[in-house]
């Protein structure tokens, strides 16, 4: 299926998360001198206008990522490497414009490093494609970015950093990954990687997270935060399973998690971190 178009929900608290983590991430994965493959399947087109028909229909960035931009002054240095890409892509005060992981990946990687971005909607692609590349070793793929986990696993840098962010339109979808992310793992026990999921339906849920238990890695974090307690409409309630993160990174969210618990709906939010 096609229908997915993010630009309805950028910049809305599921992002806020994924994408501060995702800086983290490549943060720690630049310490060291070698060359690293970060690999991106899920990419949509990179950069979104907030202010376009989309974003304006469901205004979700409201309740996300506005809420650290009017607060950014104030919010622990956690977050200072992601604002300083927020601001360095919105050249004025105000907020105009949101990276998504492609956009945020290429600011962040070295030269000697490669990025491989992936994205199968035809329309999302064309403006993926269109990213400024600074002289750095990119390739866009208009594919399914799950084909390039066999592809491209292990990378001959030995080094990578995977990043899975599907759009869960089917139901399939959680075994498919889940199922993907195995064969990964085990072409590539020492890499990094970072799978975002919606918490929706409870069964699905349930399942997806005893299918990446039985995965058998030996060391994994899984992060959820829980925008409201009461059942709502459309997803309120998100989750990160990363395999093989950094030894700080826990302690880094739980600060993050913490505060953002004081801006999305204060009161009734919630957050869970689980190491292995």
């Amino acid at each position: 299926m096609l229908s997915y178009q993010h630009g309805y929900h950028a910049g809305n608290f599921a992002d806020v998360i994924k994408h501060l983590t995702l800086t983290r991430l490549l943060h720690y994965m630049r310490q060291k001198p070698g060359p690293l493959l970060y690999l991106d399947t899920h990419s949509g087109k990179g950069i979104y206008d907030l202010q376009d028909k989309q974003a304006l229909k469901t205004r979700e960035a409201l309740e996300g990522i506005q809420l650290l931009w009017l607060n950014r002054k104030k919010l622990p240095a956690v977050f200072t490497p992601y604002l300083q890409l927020l601001e360095q892509l919105n050249k004025k005060d105000s907020l105009h414009y949101y990276p998504g992981s492609p956009w945020l990946a290429i600011q962040a990687l070295r030269t000697q490093d490669r990025l491989v971005s992936c994205e199968l909607h035809p329309g999302e692609f064309q403006q993926l494609d269109q990213l400024a590349k600074h002289g750095k070793r990119i390739i866009f793929h208009h594919d399914d970015g799950l084909n390039y986990l066999n592809a491209l696993l292990p990378p001959p840098e030995r080094r990578g950093l995977i990043f899975i962010d599907p759009s869960y339109e089917v139901k399939t979808d959680y075994r498919q990954i889940v199922e993907s992310l195995q064969k990964a793992y085990k072409r590539f026990a020492t890499g990094v990687y970072c799978l975002w999921y919606p918490l929706i339906d409870k069964k699905l849920h349930a399942k997806l997270l005893n299918g990446l238990t039985n995965i058998g890695m030996s060391n994994h974090l899984r992060i959820e935060f829980y925008q409201a307690i009461s059942a709502k409409e459309g997803m309120t309630s998100c989750g990160l399973w990363i395999i093989n993160p950094p030894y700080v990174l826990a302690n880094e969210l739980k600060s993050a998690l913490e505060t953002l618990k004081t801006l999305f709906n204060p009161g009734f939010s919630s957050y869970l971190i689980q190491k292995d």
